[in-house]
């Protein structure tokens, strides 16, 4: 079981139904030498990457969790989302550019630990000895919907993990997803 921090039960209420069934599938389905973290702020802006998910080996994964429905979704292109809320219409950053931002706060945060980044003598001096990506969970849109749409032409569809790919194996989909 991966180590989710801080655990599950401490921020369950803060959480949307989407990100706790995330972070419940990461937690049950990963194995012990996995780190999550969610919601935690990173780097000298403080972003906060709804998920990082980290092997020593595999890598790190930075995810952004999104309960969005699909007829909530106005318009979106590579930089920016207009969904139909409650309160009207409300222009977000594309999800998969958030993730993209965030995951280089936490590059450039790890970069600054020399146990974590390639020695000074070879090609890559000073970046990091692991893989890493990013990516969009869409907690409420089936991979189904999402290929019967134009989506995939704004988010990359090997970088969403959808509402029935939840279900399945965790492991699986972050060891994809990581470059």
């Amino acid at each position: 079981m991966a180590s989710l921090i801080p655990s599950l039960g401490s921020v369950v209420g803060k959480m949307t139904p989407g990100e706790r069934r995330f972070g419940r599938r990461l937690e049950s389905h990963l194995e012990d030498d996995y780190l999550c973290w969610y919601d935690v702020p990173v780097g000298p802006n403080r972003v906060h990457p709804d998920f990082i998910v980290f092997h020593p080996r595999r890598g790190l994964l930075v995810l952004e969790v999104k309960d969005w429905k699909l007829d909530s979704i106005q318009s979106i292109d590579r930089a920016s989302v207009t969904l139909l809320t409650p309160k009207g219409l409300r222009r977000a950053v594309n999800p998969l550019e958030q993730a993209r931002q965030n995951v280089f706060s936490v590059i450039q945060l790890f970069e600054g630990d020399p146990v974590l980044t390639v020695g000074e003598r070879e090609h890559y001096q000073g970046r990091l000895l692991f893989p890493w990506g990013y990516g969009l969970v869409l907690a409420n849109i089936s991979r189904d919907v999402f290929q019967s749409t134009d989506l995939g032409q704004v988010l990359q569809p090997s970088m969403v993990i959808c509402r029935d790919e939840i279900t399945g194996a965790a492991r699986e989909l972050c060891s994809q997803r990581c470059r």
